[in-house]
């Protein structure tokens, strides 16, 4: 069992030995509808890492990409969305029982000028009525927080980069089978704040990192799961983007506990792809699948 795209992307045939994609969804076999609404500039990348970490062995999925219609982009981007994704347009009566929401790099746009946030604010509307469970990365986690329950980002005073030692503060069944200890890549130039989660009773704290801050926030009907930080990177993530920050000139160090050393010439080392993998898939069983389940009985 494994992945069904309903409008293959270019990306499929370079991941045919990773994934066992599918060409169609079996009836007689436990199946999940799943969407990715792609707000990355990075589309390829994004798409690799997220299809990799929900390839699952028990669950099919019938995945789909979504794009909105009001985000700037540019000609060639605009006829990619065209191709391989699915408009917010387009879905917006479709109920989905997952959805992924990922993040951008905007923590320096205030929320009100950025082009598309309108059409992001009733995106995040329709979660609350058309999908069973919701997950929101990075960015998109820090105006979900704030636009759901009030919780509001503090900045950092340089950029979070690195891979941080994050545990568990409530057993739940997103982290069930996870380590006391698990490493998780971090970039942001932003944090939750934890007071602000905790004193929410609608919200549970479930991990967190004595170095890095809040982790994984869930609501406690598990609707909607924010996640700071970033499970689905590849081993070479956090080495594009540091190389890419000195490239553009800015002052920044490497990323914490990632090179051999601490040397950005030595190689990473991949330390978190068993908890990223173990991460999407108690998401897809338990709160997406199950969900579903509870869903066909009522």
């Amino acid at each position: 069992m494994a992945l069904y795209l309903d409008k293959p992307l270019e990306l499929k045939e370079k991941l045919k030995n990773d994934i066992d994609f599918i060409n169609e969804i079996d009836p007689s076999r436990p199946s999940v509808k799943i969407g990715i609404l792609n707000i990355m500039p990075t589309l390829e990348d994004t798409e690799r890492q997220l299809m990799i970490a929900l390839d699952n062995p028990v669950v099919q999925i019938e995945l789909h990409f979504i794009y909105l219609d009001s985000k700037n982009a540019d000609l060639e981007k605009v006829l990619y969305y065209k191709k391989f994704y699915h408009s917010f347009k387009e879905i917006k009566d479709s109920y989905y029982d997952g959805i992924i929401v990922t993040g951008a790099p905007l923590e320096h746009i205030p929320y009100n000028n950025i082009d598309y946030i309108e059409e992001l604010k009733e995106f995040f509307k329709y979660t609350k009525t058309n999908v069973g469970s919701t997950i929101f990365l990075c960015w998109a986690s820090q105006f979900g927080m704030q636009y759901f329950y009030g919780v509001n980002r503090m900045n950092l005073p340089e950029k979070l980069s690195g891979l941080y030692e994050h545990y568990i503060l409530k057993e739940t069944d997103l982290v069930k089978g996870f380590d006391d200890i698990f490493l998780i890549p971090q970039s942001r130039y932003c944090s939750l704040l934890e007071n602000d989660i905790m004193a929410c009773d609608n919200l549970i704290l479930t991990s967190k990192s004595n170095d890095s801050g809040p982790y994984i926030v869930e609501s406690k009907d598990g609707s909607k799961i924010f996640l700071t930080g970033h499970a689905e990177y590849d081993l070479y993530t956090l080495d594009k983007e540091y190389r890419r920050d000195i490239n553009k000139g800015l002052d920044i160090l490497p990323p914490k506990n990632y090179y051999k050393d601490d040397n950005p010439d030595n190689t990473p080392l991949y330390k978190w792809h068993s908890h990223a993998t173990l991460l999407y898939h108690n998401w897809v069983y338990s709160y997406v699948y199950k969900k579903k389940l509870e869903n066909l009985k009522k």
